[in-house]
């Protein structure tokens, strides 16, 4: 099923049900959806890029904590929406994927950042809804978009995570070199890569 990529290999034998999530580009009101959005996950093992090479290393956190919903600080529900609000008055276009009426999760793709060049500036997908198919789909309409607009490829700061940073490696992104400046120097303990769309 298209879509559905990121689906562990046993859902089928246990009769989940996986759902075809639907995409939609949204309003910039809409980067309120943020709040939606659980972020909290175990993580065993995290990448770092050592020598120019991407090794793995045990977790540092183990259980990373949903976005503080009443604080301001770095990773609260108000950072995160005011960084939203910030790539998408910049041109970054917001789109949703959804089940029904719930948010599965949420993408920015700034597909012009730079001649030639588009941010995968957000993509999160809330923890009831991973391996579901959610993060492929986003993933996707962000790509075409990028392509439509005139993108030769794609750059994502992944957060280190063995999930996140597989997640992009199976969608063909490689390591960034070199990094790109201004977005190394915003995310530095991010996993810098990029992808050609060509």
């Amino acid at each position: 099923m298209e879509g559905c990529d990121d689906l562990p290999e046993t859902a089928a034998d246990l009769g989940i049900l996986v759902r075809l999530m639907q995409v939609s580009r949204l309003q910039a009101e809409d980067v309120s959806l943020v709040a939606t959005i659980d972020r909290s996950e175990h993580v065993d093992v995290q990448y770092r890029v050592i020598d120019g090479e991407l090794q793995q290393i045990p977790a540092a956190i183990t259980e990373v904590a949903a976005w503080d919903p009443t604080g301001s600080g770095p990773h609260s529900v108000t950072a995160e929406i005011a960084f939203c609000e910030s790539v998408v008055a910049r041109g970054g276009i917001l789109l949703g994927a959804f089940d029904g009426e719930r948010t599965a999760g949420l993408a920015i793709v700034h597909p012009a950042f730079e001649p030639l060049l588009a941010w995968l500036a957000f993509l999160h997908v809330s923890r009831p809804y991973r391996r579901r198919g959610a993060a492929q789909a986003l993933w996707n309409v962000a790509a075409d978009i990028a392509v439509a607009n005139g993108a030769e490829s794609i750059y994502v700061s992944a957060t280190p995570t063995e999930s996140a940073v597989g997640f992009y490696l199976r969608q063909g992104c490689r390591l960034a070199q070199p990094v790109h400046p201004d977005l190394f120097a915003a995310e530095p303990e991010d996993i810098h890569l990029v992808r050609s769309l060509r």
